[in-house]
């Protein structure tokens, strides 16, 4: 006689069944799923964010639009150095005689230039490294239009003690792409004495600052510009950077008033880093009470549930009180740490949120203009663009103290005088530098990174580019430089 399969107990097929008729557990598992896609949102789109639980190490790091940048200046920087070779060889034929073509000479500043940007560059070994400044000063230049580019006055210094140690020193496109680029000069004898002995010993704290000092004189000393930026040679920079840069200086300097008690400003950056502006105990509230805010979001629900099984709008919602525990208790708190996964920047909040889009409309609110104060935690020094009737102070400051980080002694200025600082909401800088010039471990330099700087899309950027620079005030600044 064959054997019967055992019949399935029934309590094992029904209690599943039973469990599920419970309006608690239906909430449960309903709400359960709503939280995974939640997760699951956070795992496609909000990985970006340092902070977030989402972050992706192995893929955040990697070039996207820095590298469309960068195609676009070596083709940019290409293009000019087949002109200056032409436009030399025209020369040569013209000297015998023979008829030239016209020259294409790239455009330079204006006689009233809104922004001196110096940069900083010194000898990097390594065939990657020694693409970082020709990538810098391409990127910044592709794509300007000529009202910008009339506003910029571009000033390189080559930082080595022996300038044609660079490998670009005698590059024809450097002095066909910029409006001053020396060596040292007009140095006595002790201070050259004194930089080639910390070039020599790699004392970089005092020879950054005595560099960082240098340019800000030469622009001070070689033009009237009203602003003065001062840029590491290993970034790149989106095409719409000067733009964005003037809509926020304008912002500043026409529609900032200071609040009674407060000083003016001194810098705008154009560079920061998520990797110092996550939850901090320090400054955000709502991380600081966390344990606080779990309760909260389960004492507050339960408070509502209740009120609608009193007023038996829970009859239709099958309110018991099994439901309303299983919401204040599980869901609630659950939700609540859901929205502390996406990370501080990913949330919706007022002062949080700083990838956002700033709105269309006349730039005369700090959020229109694309500017958010950045008083703490602001890093790095790679793009900084200064004011200039606030700089003398703070030159007095770095000579007093003569060596150190350039950037920190920058902020210790700022925190013991209380003066304003600003950052432009979405960077427009990118530090792609991870040999450093001051021996970073690469991990360190790896840190500096604008995180969200490569999602940028290039047609979305060359929108903004043509619109942003019709919103900019292009007299005002010329008033501003003549006077």
């Amino acid at each position: 006689m064959a054997k019967t399969e055992p019949k399935l107990r029934p309590w094992i097929v029904h209690l599943p069944l039973r469990i599920l008729s419970l309006p608690a557990a239906r909430a449960f598992l309903i709400c359960g799923l709503i939280w995974l896609l939640g997760f699951s949102y956070g795992r496609l789109f909000l990985w970006r964010d340092p902070h977030s639980a989402y972050f992706q190490s192995d893929s955040v790091y990697d070039l996207d639009y820095s590298a469309v940048r960068q195609r676009q200046a070596r083709d940019y920087i290409a293009r000019v150095t087949r002109d200056v070779t032409a436009a030399a060889d025209d020369a040569h034929d013209s000297s015998n005689g023979a008829t030239t073509r016209p020259s294409k000479t790239p455009q330079k500043a204006g006689n009233t230039p809104a922004l001196c940007a110096a940069f900083v560059t010194v000898r990097r070994d390594g065939d990657q490294a020694r693409q970082y400044f020709p990538d810098a000063l391409g990127s910044m230049l592709a794509g300007l239009d000529m009202r910008e580019r009339a506003a910029l006055a571009v000033k390189v210094l080559f930082a080595n003690t022996d300038p044609a140690q660079h490998p670009d020193w005698e590059a024809p496109w450097v002095r066909a792409l910029t409006d001053s680029a020396a060596g040292y000069e007009n140095l006595t004898s002790l201070q050259s004495a004194g930089l080639r002995k910390a070039e020599e010993e790699r004392d970089l704290q005092l020879k950054g600052v005595f560099d960082y000092l240098y340019v800000l004189d030469r622009c001070l000393e070689e033009t009237s510009a009203p602003f003065i930026a001062v840029f590491e040679d290993d970034v790149i920079f989106a095409e719409d950077w000067m733009a964005r840069t003037m809509r926020g200086l304008q912002y500043l300097a026409r529609d900032y008033t200071p609040a009674e008690g407060e000083k003016d400003w001194l810098y705008l950056r154009l560079f920061y880093t998520e990797t110092f502006l996550g939850w901090a105990a320090e400054g955000d509230w709502w991380y600081r009470h966390l344990p606080l805010m779990l309760a909260i979001a389960a004492g507050g629900t339960a408070v509502f549930l209740v009120l609608l099984r009193l007023l038996r709008c829970g009859e239709r919602l099958r309110l018991d009180w099994a439901t309303i525990a299983v919401l204040s208790l599980l869901v609630a708190p659950g939700f609540t740490v859901l929205a502390y996964m996406a990370g501080k920047h990913n949330l919706p909040l007022p002062g949080y949120s700083l990838h956002h889009s700033v709105p269309l409309g006349p730039p005369t609110s700090a959020l229109a203009a694309g500017v958010v104060p950045m008083d703490k935690n602001g890093c790095c020094s790679q793009a900084l663009v200064f004011h200039r009737q606030e700089l003398p102070n703070l030159m007095q400051y770095l000579r007093q103290r003569e060596r150190g980080q350039t950037d920190i002694i920058i902020e210790e200025y700022c925190d013991a005088t209380g003066i304003r600082r600003f950052a432009l909401r979405e960077q427009v800088v990118q530090h792609v530098g991870l040999v450093s010039s001051r021996g970073m471990a690469t991990a360190d330099t790896r840190s500096v990174w604008a995180f969200w700087f490569e999602a940028s899309k290039p047609h979305a950027v060359e929108g903004s580019h043509r619109r942003v620079v019709e919103e900019v005030d292009w007299a005002m600044f010329d008033r501003l430089a003549a006077g």
